[in-house]
Order: C-alpha cells, then sequence, then structure tokens
C-alpha cells in the first residue's frame, strides 16, 4: 500500500499521535512513527507479531476483527515495556495509536516508554559494573581459600584432615563455576563474548571430559560409557573453541550423572556429514536418569530454569548451565536437540558444523619445568594492597626459590623499583592511593622497561585489553592457579634472560675457588682444569653455534648441558642461570628465545677464556 493514498499524511500522523504503528492488511509494518522508531528499532518491512512479542490474544488484532481496543506488550532495545493501543482504518491500512480522546495522557505514556528506553540501555553498563565488583570482592577471598589450600594439601596430614581439604577444594571450585556461569551469561547477552578459533583434537576433548566425570559416577554406582564406533572417523585436527566445546559436554555429561540415580550415563560422537574441508558433528549425552516433563522440556533453555522446587532441594544448581550452553552453542551456529521421558531418561544433544585444520593449527603444548630452583637469582616485586593475596603468591615463588618483595600499593611500588631492580614485577589493578592502571604508565613514562604482569580478580571482557594498553605485559587472573603462574612467569623470565645493559663486570668473571677445593689445594690440578677449560670451550662454543644455525634445537640442548657443568665449576655466575635457560628453550623448540642468550654465553665465556690465558701465562713462568 502507497502511503501516499492514505487519507492522513504521516507527518499528520506523527503530530496527531506519538506512537503509531501503519500495517498492512497481513500484518506487515509499513510505517512507525519516530518515537517509537527510537524506542523499538526501525522494523519496517517486518511482521508486526514477529516484532511484537508476548501477545496474549492475537486474535484480537487480526485484520477481520479490528476496532477492539487491546494491551500488548512491544519488544523495545535491550527491554520491554507496555503501552496501549485502539486501531483507526484508513482505506485498506489500520493504524494503531493513543486514543483520541485521551491524547494527553498517550503522550504520558509515549514519555513513559521513552524514559524506559534510557533505563534499559543503561542496565547493560548497570550490570557490568555490578558484576565486575562482585567477581573482584569474591575471587579475592576465593584466591586465598584455594591457594592456600593447595599448599595445605601438600603437607603431612592425617586421612580425616585430607578428607577436608579435599571438601574445600571441591567446594571453592564449585563456587567459582557459578561465578563463572553468571559473568558467562551476561556477556553473551551483552554480545561481548567472544570465541577461539584454533585447532583442536576433538577425540582427546571427549576423552578428558569422559575422565573428569568418570568419579562422579562411580560414586554414585552408575555405568559410564563413551562410545565411538570404530567407522566414525572425526577428523584428528577441527577448528573451533575447544574451551567452550568442553564447557557445553562437561555440563551436559554433569546434568545426566546428577540426574540419575540409578543406571547408565552414555557419551556419543557421531560424524553426520564429512566434507572435504569440514564436518557436521553431533556430540550425544544419554542417560536413565529422572527425564523431564514435556513442558519443562520447552523452557529447558531459559534462564535460572528448573523443573520445580522439588528437583531444585533435591539435586541443587542455579538452573543456568543449560541456557550457556545453548547460547554458546547457538553463537557456533549449531543447535540442541531434546528427547526426554519422564521417569525413563534424557538424551541431549547439539550439532555443530567445524572446519578441518591440520597440525599446524593446534596450540602449541606450554611445558613448565617444575624445579625447586627454579626462580633462584631471580627478584620479584609483589604490589598488591590485600594482604592474603601478598601471601598467597609469595608462598608460591618462595617455594621455586625466587627472592619475593612486597609493595601495598601503587606509591609503595614506585620508590622500590628506583632503589632495586626486579626481574619481574607482579601488579595488583584496583588498590587505594595509586592503582595498577597508573603505577604502570608511570613507570613506562620514566622508562621502565623490564616485565610488567597484571594479577587482577577482575575478569571482565577487556580487561586484558585495559591492562596492555596501560602498558603491561601480560595478564592473569586469580584465583591463582600455581602451574599457570609459575609457566608465564618463566617464559617472561626466558624472553628477558639479561634485560640489562651490558654489565661492567665489578666482581671478578670467575673464580677458582671451588677447583682448589675438589683438588684440596693442589695447583697443579687447578692449572690443568683451567688448561682443559680453555682448549675445549672453543671447540664447544663452536659446535652449539653450528647446531643453532642447522635449526638442531636437541643438539643445542645437550650442548648445554655439557656446557653447565663447566661454567658451575669455575664460578661463572653471570650466565649460569642462561646456561640452563638455553638448555630448557631448547627442548622445547623455541628459536627465538634462544638468540639472545646464546650471544651473552658467546660474549660471556670468550672474555673468561682471554682471562684465563693470562693466568695459564703467569702460572707457566
Amino acid at each position: 500500500m502507497e502511503i501516499n493514498s492514505l487519507s492522513f499524511s504521516i507527518d499528520q500522523l506523527n503530530r496527531l499521535f506519538p506512537c503509531f504503528i501503519l500495517l498492512d492488511t497481513s500484518m506487515n509494518i509499513i510505517q512507525i512513527s519516530e518515537v517509537l522508531k527510537n524506542i523499538c528499532g526501525d522494523c519496517i518491512g517486518e511482521n508486526f507479531f514477529d516484532h511484537f512479542e508476548h501477545l496474549d490474544q492475537k486474535n484480537n488484532l487480526d485484520p477481520q476483527t479490528l476496532g477492539i481496543s487491546t494491551d500488548i506488550r512491544l519488544k523495545v532495545v535491550d527491554g520491554t515495556v507496555i503501552g496501549k493501543w485502539e486501531e483507526i482504518g484508513f482505506q485498506k491500512s489500520f493504524l494503531f495509536a493513543g486514543e483520541k480522546v485521551l491524547l494527553n495522557h498517550t503522550q504520558s505514556q509515549t514519555q513513559e516508554l521513552i524514559n524506559t528506553k534510557i533505563d534499559t540501555e543503561k542496565t547493560p553498563d548497570i550490570k557490568e559494573l555490578f558484576l565486575v565488583n562482585m567477581s573482584h570482592e569474591i575471587r579475592t577471598p576465593m584466591n586465598a581459600i584455594i591457594s592456600m589450600t593447595n599448599q595445605l594439601s601438600r603437607t603431612t596430614l592425617t586421612d580425616e584432615q585430607d578428607y577436608f581439604t579435599q571438601t574445600i577444594q571441591t567446594a571453592s571450585k564449585n563456587l567459582l563455576l557459578i561465578i563463572d556461569d553468571i559473568l558467562d551469561l551476561s556477556r553473551i547477552d551483552a554480545g561481548k563474548l567472544d570465541l577461539e578459533y584454533i585447532g583442536f583434537n576433538l577425540k582427546m576433548i571427549l576423552s578428558e571430559v569422559m575422565q573428569q566425570m568418570m568419579h562422579k559416577a562411580e560414586k554414585k554406582g552408575l555405568e559410564i560409557d563413551y562410545i565411538l564406533r570404530d567407522d566414525i572417523d572425526i577428523s584428528p585436527v577441527l577448528m573451533g573453541d575447544p574451551h567452550r566445546i568442553n564447557q557445553v559436554i562437561f555440563n551436559l555429561l554433569s546434568n545426566a550423572i546428577k540426574f540419575t540415580d540409578k543406571g547408565s550415563v552414555w557419551l556419543t560422537a557421531v560424524v553426520l556429514q564429512d566434507d572435504e574441508d569440514s564436518q557436521e558433528i553431533e556430540i550425544l549425552v544419554r542417560d536413565t536418569g529422572i527425564g523431564m516433563d514435556p513442558e519443562f522440556v520447552n523452557r529447558l533453555f531459559d534462564n535460572f530454569s528448573q523443573e520445580h522446587e522439588a528437583v531444585s532441594r533435591q539435586y541443587g544448581g542455579i538452573g543456568l548451565g543449560m541456557s550457556i550452553s545453548q547460547k554458546l552453542i547457538a553463537q557456533m551456529n549449531g543447535h540442541f536437540n531434546v528427547e526426554s521421558e519422564k521417569g525413563v531418561g534424557s538424551a541431549i544433544s547439539f550439532v555443530i558444523k567445524l572446519k578441518k585444520g591440520s597440525n599446524t593449527d593446534l596450540p602449541k603444548a606450554i611445558k613448565t619445568i617444575y624445579n625447586e630452583e627454579l626462580f633462584v637469582g631471580r627478584k620479584i616485586l609483589i604490589v598488591d594492597d590485600n594482604e592474603t593475596n601478598r601471601l598467597v603468591a609469595s608462598t608460591i615463588l618462595l617455594g621455586y626459590g625466587a627472592q619475593v618483595l612486597n609493595a601495598e600499593d601503587g606509591d609503595v611500588a614506585l620508590h622500590m623499583v628506583k632503589e632495586d631492580a626486579y626481574d619481574i614485577i607482579l601488579m595488583d589493578i584496583q588498590m587505594p592511593i595509586l592503582d595498577g592502571y597508573e603505577t604502570t604508565r608511570i613507570l613506562r613514562q620514566n622508562e621502565y622497561s623490564g616485565t610488567i604482569i597484571a594479577l587482577t580478580a577482575s575478569v571482565v571482557q577487556g580487561e586484558r585489553e585495559r591492562c596492555i594498553a596501560a602498558g603491561m605485559d601480560d595478564y592473569l587472573t586469580k584465583p591463582i592457579i600455581e602451574e599457570v603462574l609459575i609457566d608465564v612467569i618463566d617464559s617472561w623470565i626466558k624472553k628477558k634472560p639479561l634485560d640489562i645493559p651490558e654489565p661492567e663486570f665489578t666482581q671478578p668473571l670467575y673464580s677458582l675457588e671451588g677447583l682448589r677445593i675438589i683438588s684440596k689445594g693442589r695447583e697443579d690440578f687447578v692449572t690443568k682444569m683451567i688448561e682443559l677449560f680453555c682448549g675445549q670451550v672453543p671447540d664447544a662454543l663452536t659446535n652449539l653455534n653450528a647446531c643453532f644455525q642447522e635449526n638442531d634445537l636437541p643438539q643445542v640442548s645437550k650442548l648445554a648441558h655439557k656446557l653447565k657443568s663447566t661454567i658451575d665449576h669455575l664460578e661463572i655466575k653471570s650466565i649460569q642461570r642462561t646456561i640452563r635457560d638455553i638448555e630448557a628453550v631448547s627442548e622445547e623448540g623455541s628459536r627465538a628465545e634462544l638468540i639472545p642468550m646464546i650471544d651473552e654465553v658467546n660474549r660471556v665465556l670468550n672474555q673468561v677464556m682471554e682471562e684465563l690465558q693470562l693466568e695459564i701465562e703467569k702460572r707457566n713462568q
């Protein structure tokens, strides 16, 4: 229908009725007032019933029965509000607007709609701020509980104490899962949850989840099976977000075990379609549990959905797992299938299509060297206003031989950095006087080039980017996971093994005291060892450099291991750590990190040989 064929122009309608929608006889929207456009978005061309949700009586708006005043709920940007409408016919179109006899009242309703839209636009920001604060306030004490319980579990405990410790660990992890679920839901609803796109092995994920869940099933006396037919050829490398896929499978299995008191739980994977560059895969979890009523199946994926209060009391949970899982799979362009019968069991599956990848798409595994002397000779500054957080991080790092110093706020940290050098600074974000962002900015403005790692309880989207933008090198979240903390610190120490100006050797490059002790004071033995050093080290360096140029990193690691004992015997302290770093990094195959280390070893050993040649000449006079 052409707008111009109407008895009133659109401008007149806007003046007469602050809120109106113009529909054709098929209930498609052909015009909408400016006020409603601002509230609802531009929905011209859409069907009225698709855009305006929750209509209790759609028949009241049928073109054949128009003339009845109707209350409806209309969908607005980020919210819903209630408005009152009445039809007025214009030729073969129909117009819904406020009652003309109550125009002032309608204008009041219009202002209420506008105010509601403003409020709903503010809601996501308020929610995010609340979640930031909630996450920080809960994660800070949880950091202490989890980390110190882990430390306690390493001590000698009685069976009863060990049971208590495990109970604390399990309860703490469950609480964190709830917090993470709420944060995930908020991010998804706000469109701020980004999925990874990396290579992964789906069979490995399925096996790992099964291993995690086996003990839970066995404790309930359930059989749990992973069924994968021999003829099912899942690609060894698929592209996607392995963490989120793992999360969904874990949730399905966890629910199946939770709601099954006897019988079995099965996990199955099937390739539905195998194309040249992709696979469509269905992952199914089936159980012999309590099952669901058809009515509950329809709202299974709603937020905070529980079948009824009795089930909630008996089995626990907050009703977010399936909602989050459905939204994650939808974000991957997949879908869920649900079959369930009350008292018989359930079969819930999801279908996703994933691109095939290659081995080069697989992320490189991080290899951590767990050694009590890993950080010997390294100085680490912890900047955190919370004494418990400082204690937790210090306890972990001291266990690896680090020298640990603490600052309770950014201002204290600035003074400490002026007085001393640190290999790593662990920087909290929320602190009084001077927060982590500002402290880091000041350090960088003062040309501080050391490594600064954010250590924060905030896990809100964009926090990592804000930390990096402020000048930090990396980002870790609390509660502290010991392995992750050590891996990250170790990787940065290896990247910058000697990130300082070339030293002026105010102390001797080497010492012969160790050789004198071994030989019980026999100087002829010491002389012979010096001659052996000067005779063998040039060849060792030549071989080391050649293997490095040929990219034979396993051989580089072996040669570094041989040089290590020589360097230790002569107490060449400036490269004792460096030669160990070369040995370790070569095993991991990280060539780029080796360049400054090998250069440093060459420089120092050549200088030592020059001085030892002079020592030999003196001894032979």
